[in-house]
């Protein structure tokens, strides 16, 4: 399990950056364009878009290697088996999470129906539609973490690289 977990951290982590990459293109191709003419009228849209999709495929690794924000403090009071439920619980109250806010992207990305008015051949709701399912794609990475967590708790062998 824990391979899959971080083969799960690598791709998305390769993804993000694959995605980073062209963000970084349009930016500095806008920079150059800008010494010569006006530079580009639709760099910005560009950006935000791919930052968006950067932060979300990466999200998918930081789920599977258990690395976002989390607060320990109950962590550190309880030992033992309490423990090991706890962190059960909150694994799956992040899913529980995941797949509202994925819904809700889903709901966002259907009834978007504008274009975007610098690049008028490309309507909102195609950059909406990775969204949902990269966040149903971080609950099954942090469902897996969860499971994995509670089976190889107590067993520091086994333990995942972010314990």
């Amino acid at each position: 399990m824990q391979k899959i977990l971080d083969t799960i951290d690598r791709v998305s982590t390769f993804l993000a950056i694959l995605v980073f990459l062209p963000w970084v293109i349009v930016l500095i191709l806008n920079i150059v364009m800008r010494q010569f003419s006006s530079g580009l009228v639709w760099y910005m849209e560009v950006a935000q878009y791919s930052n968006i999709w950067v932060v979300m495929t990466a999200m998918v690794g930081v789920c599977a290697s258990n690395d976002h924000l989390r607060i320990d403090a109950m962590e550190m009071i309880l030992k033992g088996k309490p423990k090991r439920f706890l962190r059960l619980l909150i694994a799956l109250l992040t899913v529980a999470f995941l797949i509202i806010l994925g819904y809700a992207l889903i709901l966002l990305a259907s009834r978007a129906r504008q274009v975007i008015a610098t690049i008028p051949t490309i309507r909102i709701s195609y950059v909406y539609w990775p969204l949902p399912v990269l966040c149903f794609l971080s609950a099954i990475s942090c469902l897996l973490h969860g499971i994995w967590d509670f089976v190889s708790f107590g067993n520091e062998n086994q333990a995942p690289a972010s314990e």
